[in-house]
């Protein structure tokens, strides 16, 4: 499922407050989306009205893709698995970026945030961890979700409101930054996903720039990169191949790729 602006309208839960038909309005306006006010409405009626086969539903704590097939939304599960209070030294991604306390990390290919939140549990309160999505829509459901999700252990809350959280292109957002910046810059491409998955996945599917690093983009990085860039893959890792990354860690279905910065 990928998801068109011009599949999109807005909408607010059946009886909103005023403080979320305004937040709704202004996502409306920020995306140039059309603004259904709900009026008790269902989401089918509205689907009916605009013409537009999904809704954006806008809560305080939420924003929800809403098709006739599923409802979607932010949930930190993957990262959830990986930020259990057992540790993370078995963590690939971890191990393969060497992660750890006091690290800043650049994670440019957010997501759902799995990455990110495990990576900002790692580097704990004196850390840092910007996490960047290209895909303007996905980049507002999963940013406040990481800011306004407030179910699961005080670990893995604690770490979503570490993650610094900014929608833009990765090449654009690198070629603003100093050199040597951050210790560690990942990326996690669409083609590393699997293809069958959990909701989480189908959302960010439903927006998500699928998008090939080429060697120029993995060289910016390694200009603002202090310690290493490391990249994900599907098994058996044909991309960190063509780019003559070599692979450091895997497991049945990833494979992570490590290019170390010149001393």
């Amino acid at each position: 499922m990928h998801l068109s602006h011009a599949a999109l309208f807005v909408t607010t839960r059946k009886s909103p407050s005023e403080a979320d038909v305004a937040d709704a309005r202004a996502l409306a306006t920020r995306h140039d989306l059309p603004f259904a006010p709900r009026s008790g409405r269902s989401i089918a009626h509205h689907v009916r009205d605009t013409g537009r086969p999904a809704a954006l539903v806008v809560k305080a704590d939420a924003i929800h893709l809403v098709t006739a097939e599923a409802r979607y939304g932010f949930h930190p599960n993957m990262a959830a698995r990986r930020v259990d209070g057992r540790g993370l030294q078995g963590d690939h991604f971890l191990r393969s970026a060497m992660i750890g306390p006091g690290d800043h990390v650049l994670d440019c290919t957010c997501g759902m945030g799995a990455d990110a939140i495990t990576a900002a549990h790692a580097v704990g309160p004196s850390g840092r961890v910007v996490a960047l999505e290209a895909a303007p829509i996905l980049g507002e459901i999963v940013s406040r979700g990481l800011a306004r999700h407030d179910k699961g252990p005080p670990a893995l809350i604690a770490a979503m409101r570490r993650v610094e959280h900014v929608t833009a292109d990765a090449r654009a957002f690198l070629a603003t930054l100093p050199d040597r910046s951050f210790d560690v810059v990942a990326f996690d491409p669409m083609f590393a996903r699997p293809r069958a998955g959990g909701h989480g996945l189908d959302l960010v599917r439903a927006f998500a720039v699928d998008a090939v690093p080429d060697r120029a983009l993995l060289d910016a990085a390694l200009r603002v990169a202090r310690r290493c860039v490391v990249m994900a893959d599907g098994t058996p890792g044909p991309r960190l191949a063509a780019l003559s990354i070599p692979v450091v860690s895997r497991d049945r279905r990833k494979w992570w790729g490590r290019l170390d910065v010149p001393e």
